[in-house]
């Protein structure tokens, strides 16, 4: 039952944070979604031979894993570490879940040639809300369906 819990809890949690950023995009006319993002660095590698479109699979392969992983991660800190699991605890992870998404995003740019181009300043902003989001998903999820509270 765990382990449905976690992937199920990264799923939703990737599924309404990307909507966040969707939403947010939408609103602000800047660029937002990850899996759009990410496809964009892959089709500038230089190992890649063709053009990788925005909705290509592969970004949004790589968003969802890794949010599932992240849920695995937010799962054993509430079973192993922390005796009480709360809300509070998912959106202060999730925050600190976006520091983190902030550290990956500004090195996978870093090493980019031609990163692209978008108020990077606002879409980690957004990735910090976003996460947060997520963080709290996550948390109910897992409350509700692993923990047994």
């Amino acid at each position: 039952m765990e382990i449905f819990a976690i992937f199920f809890s990264g799923i939703l949690g990737t599924a309404i944070m990307t909507g966040f950023s969707h939403v947010v995009e939408s609103l602000t006319d800047n660029k937002f979604n990850e899996a759009h993002l990410l496809n964009g660095l892959i089709s500038n590698l230089k190992s890649v031979n063709s053009s990788i479109g925005d909705n290509h699979y592969l970004g949004w392969i790589i968003h969802f894993a890794i949010g599932i992983c992240m849920a695995a991660i937010l799962y054993c800190y509430n079973f192993y570490i922390v005796d009480d699991i709360s809300l509070w605890t998912g959106l202060f992870l999730g925050f600190i879940l976006g520091i983190i998404g902030v550290a990956g995003w500004s090195l996978l740019i870093s090493y980019d040639d031609n990163p692209p181009k978008i108020e990077w300043k606002y879409f980690f902003i957004q990735l910090v809300v976003a996460h947060m989001i997520f963080g709290v998903t996550i948390t109910w999820v897992l409350a509700r369906f692993a923990m047994h509270v």
